[in-house]
């Protein structure tokens, strides 16, 4: 070969590193559950090796190739059986990862590198990932128990989960092997669990235990980053409590109307609150602590409301509303006390309707011609039928 074609070989030989090495830094962006391909392209494809990793993980290998054979040992488990080249022969030095399934876990600067066998020596570029939490939604009745679902890296020591509303509270921590109650919420105490405190797999999903309205709201799911001490954010989810079941009370004018509530397992409770929608600010009527609290009660129902059993036998917390009027139209919520949380619990609602006699009168004839004439169409129908199924002959 001569002197100046080895010269324009080792240009070009150059020249094509030189492009793999200043191919600079890229930038992708992703939304957690996606499958995100982070390319990498070599000169040739006479790789010996090739190497996926990532600085701020301690194993740092996000995939290590060489040989025709992946490399385990060092690989970081929170990538365990989710990454994979692109193109396992890697021909035309396409060394491109496939990451799937991302979360905000995920995020960071991600280094591909690859041994040039002509040269013996490493290429690299790096990538930049940005992955974004999706927030999910999940609807729940008053009553039930939810899982909030979040997975992590394997080897994370600590996950706390929070609620943005509650400020500086927290909903539950978890940290280094023990639960931390120093600054829980008290609303939350004794509700909430880790649905596996081994935290295996990742698995970091939170149990909320006997739901209620008062738990809607977005959680946020963070876990400690052990390389740098710090809090991460890698998944929200709007969490959305519907009212217990609601019961219609239609009343004429003048009448004592009783709004039924009983408490749940019909046992005695500590504190009764009945508030209506249009007044959130003042109650309806209060009994807490043994007496009952006139303070931020509305004017209206002063004298006008009371227990039907003030002893509350049997968890029996019904509300007796004297002397009803047009104003005394709404929808009215029945909350107790749980001892155990320190906090209201909406158990029923009630929405009263108060009308004149005769139209209540037209109401309730309405509601039983509709009943009548539904079962009279039922009746008639299935008649017919039958008179159908005599007529039809016999095809034998």
């Amino acid at each position: 070969m001569s002197a100046g074609t080895s010269s324009l070989c080792s240009t070009l030989l150059f020249f094509s590193i030189f492009m793999f090495v200043s191919a600079g830094q890229k930038n992708i962006t992703a939304e957690s559950g996606q499958d995100v391909t982070l390319t990498c392209q070599a000169p040739n494809n006479n790789n010996i090796v090739v190497k996926w990793s990532r600085a701020d993980l301690e194993p740092k290998y996000v995939l290590s190739y060489w040989n025709g054979h992946f490399d385990p040992a060092n690989q970081h488990p929170s990538f365990k059986n989710r990454v994979d080249l692109r193109d396992r022969q890697m021909k035309d030095g396409d060394v491109s990862l496939i990451l799937k399934n991302v979360n905000t876990a995920d995020t960071g600067t991600y280094e591909c590198r690859v041994k040039i066998a002509e040269t013996n020596s490493w290429k690299y570029i790096t990538i930049n990932l940005s992955v974004s939490p999706v927030i999910k939604s999940i609807p729940v009745k008053s009553g039930q128990n939810i899982t909030l679902p979040c997975r992590a890296p394997n080897n994370n020591t600590g996950v706390m989960w929070s609620r943005a509303d509650l400020k500086t509270e927290n909903v539950f921590l978890y940290q280094d092997g023990h639960f931390v109650p120093d600054n829980q919420h008290p609303s939350f105490k004794n509700r909430v669990d880790l649905q596996d405190r081994q935290m295996k797999d990742g698995d970091v999903s939170l149990i909320l235990k006997n739901v209620n309205t008062a738990d809607t709201g977005t959680y946020k799911c963070r876990i400690l980053m052990e390389e740098t001490r710090s809090w991460k954010s890698i998944s929200s989810i709007h969490l959305h409590v519907d009212p217990p079941d609601q019961k219609t009370v239609l009343a004429v004018p003048g009448q004592d109307v009783p709004l039924t509530c009983q408490a749940p397992d019909n046992k005695p409770v500590t504190g009764v609150k009945w508030s209506r929608e249009d007044i959130r600010d003042k109650n309806v009527f209060l009994y807490h602590k043994e007496r009952f609290d006139t303070t931020n009660q509305h004017p209206f129902f002063k004298n006008r409301v009371d227990l039907k059993d003030r002893q509350m036998k049997n968890g029996d917390v019904s509300l007796i509303l004297k002397n009803v009027i047009d104003a005394c139209n709404g929808k009215y919520e029945c909350h107790v006390f749980i001892e155990k949380t320190h906090s209201w619990k909406s158990i029923r609602t009630i929405r009263l309707g108060v009308v004149p006699p005769g139209k209540l009168g037209k109401i309730i004839g309405g509601v039983v011609g509709l009943v009548v004439a539904i079962a009279v169409a039922g009746c008639g129908y299935l008649m017919c039928k039958k008179d159908k199924t005599q007529e039809t002959p016999n095809p034998e």
